[in-house]
């Protein structure tokens, strides 16, 4: 089958993550200096818990929101095992508090390979959109980026009521898009929620692994968005 539209994941697959960064400033500030790889491999270990418990729950801001804080203080959890669950959680809350200034302050960066995989992919007259797990703030950064040249629809979870890995999401955007699913691609940087998300509506499911840290070997994956256009 032809593939016509092709979805994108947003942090972590097209923008470089701002909370990342937030994070480990707000750790070095106590003193706990962590470099953004192991920071992002903490995340990818604490997903699929976050997943298991908040993926089926409800998306309004408010719920989202203690959702990402829940996330947060897992993260620290794992990346420092002596600390106690409360620790954590006043730690993140404090990101929480503090965080969104700070992102806020930095500017919005694109990956590299981004944006020429996009403007190739117009050319060539591929349908292109942004299925993301996100706050109702992200609409923002989206537009600041420039990504609403390209990517139509924009379907986020704080704005629909669902989340990855949710099928209900990515039927969502089929039918923005008015794709069948089985024209459909995702590209995804998180295995539970981008991978297995789309294959339950019928898509498929491309990981991309930046820095090797994925262990499933069950689906498509690349290392840059480049290699994207072998599969569409």
């Amino acid at each position: 089958m032809v593939t016509r539209t092709v979805f994108f994941d947003f942090g972590g697959t097209l923008f470089v993550m701002k909370h990342h960064r937030a994070l480990q400033l707000l750790l070095r500030e106590e003193g706990r200096d962590t470099d953004l790889r192991s920071i992002h491999a903490a995340y990818m270990r604490a997903e699929p818990w976050w997943l298991s418990v908040y993926g089926s729950g409800p998306t309004d801001p408010r719920a989202t929101e203690d959702a990402y804080r829940a996330l947060d203080a897992r993260v620290v959890l794992e990346l420092f095992p002596d600390e106690t669950p409360s620790g954590a959680e006043g730690f993140s809350r404090r990101v929480r508090d503090r965080g969104l200034a700070i992102e806020d302050a930095m500017p919005s960066e694109l990956y590299p390979d981004a944006m020429p995989l996009l403007v190739e992919l117009k050319k060539e007259g591929l349908r292109m959109g942004l299925i993301s797990n996100a706050t109702v703030r992200t609409r923002r950064t989206v537009e600041a980026t420039g990504l609403t040249d390209y990517l139509d629809p924009i379907v986020i979870s704080a704005e629909v009521g669902c989340s990855k890995p949710n099928p209900e999401i990515f039927r969502i955007a089929l039918a923005r898009s008015r794709t069948r699913a089985e024209e459909a691609i995702h590209v995804g940087d998180v295995y539970e929620s981008d991978v297995v998300g789309a294959r339950s509506a019928g898509m498929k499911g491309i990981l991309i692994d930046r820095e090797g840290l994925d262990r499933h070997g069950d689906c498509p994956r690349v290392s840059t968005l480049a290699d994207v256009r072998r599969f569409t």
